[in-house]
């Protein structure tokens, strides 16, 4: 006779309850009671579980049992799965782990028992014939009362007790993990209480999500509007609506900077048309200082065309683009009488070029210290002469804009002021304004100040509007589509160019040419171009919704100064790799060279035109209060403005020419060896300057 002992276990137990152990355990109670009742009794203590002790039990019996049992199930579960049933068996505790007693499942009785039936063998069927009628009395069948015990209430009848049942009248729900009210089965996010929908799918709950009908799983918000940008989309083009306006105003505004490109190129063309002038020194210099301080600008034709002498407006003169604009009155440290934007340089201090100034030297001291030794070339009756491999006499240098010593005025001016006033404004000035407490009307326009400042950065920085249509090779007026290939495009159709919207100017220009150097996949290494426009597109959105509302949020706030820092920092990557570009080039040009003498005019010409470029905007880089050079703790193991000061001091004031000498200083060895010696120098320089700016070597050696 089998000892067998079964039992349940207890709540506190390894293994919990669940509904459907409750009401197995009524059933099991009453058919052991039935099985005891006819001689089936005597239990021990180890724990086993219940299926394998019953099959154990009845195969050594009655081998028609289980299917009786099974029979006893299909009338009182739909589905079962008890792992916490067990039959302690002091000689079987080799079984360890709880297993399904009957686990198929099932909606209706009628359905269980079918199957049942049709799986049992012939023989097996006869029995359970015979048997059929005490096991419906074991089950408390035939007449009487029932000795079956009260079940658990379960209200929506999912075999779940009403007393463990999260949702008792809902069939579907019985657990709520996170306690939110919505049930696991049909909450999205069954342990987080904050949400239980997700309308998108996008894996963010609409509560938090800041587009909930369209995926967007990195929640980007450019503008911190609350609204991500997948159902609030940036604009492409750089524009702005001015709400104290007429509804839908256009709120863009900054002919003062265009009236300042116009002032820069025309200048150019004025330095470029010098011809040797005996005896006129103050006229040049006077002719060349008009640009600087604009005196008689507004009613002086500005003669701007374009590359395919497609005309433009506003025009003719430059008051017709914006009035009382000057230079010396926005370049960086004042205008050198006490006047224009003194508090522009930062630490009060300029430095880089030694040759010629004070202690203490201005910006502008600077430009008018080359616009009169221009001046000085181009009027002293004297032609400079280099020698040329081969040339039996000297070869006229054949231009006064480049002196003995190799400075290429019209160079160095051009790109000094492009950076000593266009990149310094706009990076700090325009850049750096209080824009949440800027948020009133400027005067009688239909925008704010603080918008008006913001685009005046961007008309500095000189794109067109849609730059974001151009090529790169489009916006550095290298070709492309016939509407664009110059650096400009008609996109309002009305036959003219506005350069106010529609043309691309100066550093805009000078980050497509940068962006333009593909590696050797033919990819690009760098979208400088997009990235600066991007930037200044977002934060002038931010100010848009800043200036609907009348407040710009803490997080509205920190957008806008993120992107701010975005588009000066991509501004100044491009005037970095632009001297990086010039580096390489005047190594070249040293490298072209038939020491002491020039392989020909052009290899010189080409040497004081690079090197002007190089040293014009190498002096910009520290006129930006969020440049590496000015934030970066060390740059090649020393201070990051002194790592600058170190570049712009290997560099020097003038190339080393052919002969060797700098400067009008003659050479210590032979002129290899001083070529040899700067060209060295060069290359630290660009060193320095690839690891401040993490720059790709790759881009960085073939620039």
């Amino acid at each position: 006779m089998h000892n067998f002992s079964i039992h349940r276990a207890h709540s506190d137990g390894a293994i919990p309850h669940n509904a459907l152990t409750l009401k197995f355990a009524a059933l099991h109670d009453k058919i052991l009671h039935n099985f005891a009742g006819r001689g089936f009794h005597g239990f021990s203590s180890k724990h086993l579980p219940l299926k394998e002790s019953l099959t154990h039990f009845l195969s050594g019996h009655f081998l028609f049992m289980e299917p009786l049992l099974k029979i006893a199930v299909c009338f009182h579960v739909e589905s079962l799965n008890f792992p916490s049933y067990y039959v302690d068996n002091a000689n079987h505790s080799h079984l360890q782990s709880a297993f399904l007693i009957f686990n198929w499942p099932t909606s209706k009785s009628g359905n269980c028992m079918k199957t049942l039936i049709s799986s049992l063998q012939a023989a097996n069927k006869v029995l359970l014939g015979l048997f059929l009628v005490a096991f419906l009395a074991a089950c408390g069948g035939g007449g009487g009362g029932s000795n079956e015990p009260d079940l658990p209430l379960d209200s929506d009848g999912d075999g779940v007790p009403d007393s463990l049942d999260a949702f008792p009248n809902d069939p579907s729900e019985t657990t709520d993990t996170d306690g939110d009210g919505v049930g696991d089965n049909g909450d999205a996010f069954p342990d987080d209480p904050d949400e239980s929908v997700d309308t998108d799918e996008d894996g963010v709950g609409d509560n938090s999500d800041n587009c909930v009908d369209t995926a967007n799983d990195d929640q980007t918000d450019s503008d911190a509007n609350g609204e991500g940008d997948a159902c609030d989309a940036m604009p492409e083009a750089y524009s702005a609506i001015g709400f104290f306006g007429d509804e839908g105003a256009n709120g863009v505004s900054y002919t003062g900077q265009t009236a300042r490109q116009v002032l820069q190129i025309e200048l150019v063309d004025a330095m470029v048309g010098l011809t040797e002038r005996p005896g006129e020194a103050a006229a040049i210099e006077s002719e060349l200082k008009f640009f600087i301080t604009g005196d008689g600008a507004d009613a002086t034709p500005h003669n701007f065309t374009t590359k395919g002498g497609d005309p433009v407006i506003p025009g003719p003169t430059y008051g017709d683009i914006s009035s009382g604009k000057n230079l010396d009155g926005k370049i960086a440290g004042g205008n050198g009488e006490g006047g224009g934007e003194t508090g522009r340089l930062i630490n009060g201090v300029f430095f880089g070029w030694n040759q010629g100034v004070d202690s203490d030297p201005l910006p502008i001291e600077l430009v008018y210290q080359w616009i009169d030794e221009l001046a000085a070339n181009a009027s002293d009756g004297v032609e400079p002469t280099i020698s040329v491999d081969g040339a039996a006499d000297p070869v006229a240098i054949g231009t006064p804009m480049i002196s003995a010593t190799g400075l290429h005025y019209r160079q160095l001016i051009q790109k000094f002021l492009s950076v000593a006033v266009n990149f310094s404004q706009g990076t700090n000035d325009y850049l750096r304004a209080d824009f949440a407490n800027m948020l009133g009307q400027e005067g009688t326009k239909a925008y704010s100040a603080g918008a008006h400042d913001f685009d005046e950065a961007f008309g500095y920085y000189g794109a067109s509007r849609d730059i974001n249509d151009y090529t790169d090779d489009e916006a550095a007026g290298k070709g492309g589509r016939a509407e664009y290939g110059n650096g400009y495009y008609d996109s309002n159709g009305d036959g003219l160019i506005d350069i106010r919207s529609e043309f691309v100017f100066g550093h805009a220009q000078n980050c497509a040419k940068r962006d333009r150097l593909k590696d050797a996949n033919g990819e690009a290494f760098y979208d400088f171009s997009k990235t600066a426009a991007d930037a200044f597109i977002i934060g002038r959105r931010i100010l848009q919704n800043a200036e609907e509302a009348q407040e710009l949020t803490a997080a509205e706030d920190a957008a806008l100064q993120a992107q701010i820092e975005v588009a000066s920092l991509a501004w100044e990557t491009c005037i970095a790799a632009t001297v990086i570009h010039y580096i390489n080039d005047v190594i070249a040009d040293m490298g072209d060279m038939v020491p002491p003498a020039y392989a020909d005019l052009d290899n010189f010409t080409n040497l004081t035109k690079h090197w002007g470029e190089m040293k014009g905007f190498a002096l910009g880089l520290q006129f930006s209060p969020v440049s590496p050079f000015r934030t970066a703790e060390t740059i090649g193991g020393i201070d990051g403005t002194e790592a600058l000061r170190r570049v712009l001091s290997l560099m020097g004031d003038a190339p080393v020419l052919a002969d060797g000498s700098q400067g009008g200083v003659a050479p210590s060895g032979t002129a290899a060896e001083a070529l040899a010696a700067y060209e060295a120098k060069l290359l630290e320089a660009r060193d320095l300057m690839e690891e401040a700016y993490a720059l790709n070597p790759d881009a960085v050696s073939i620039w």
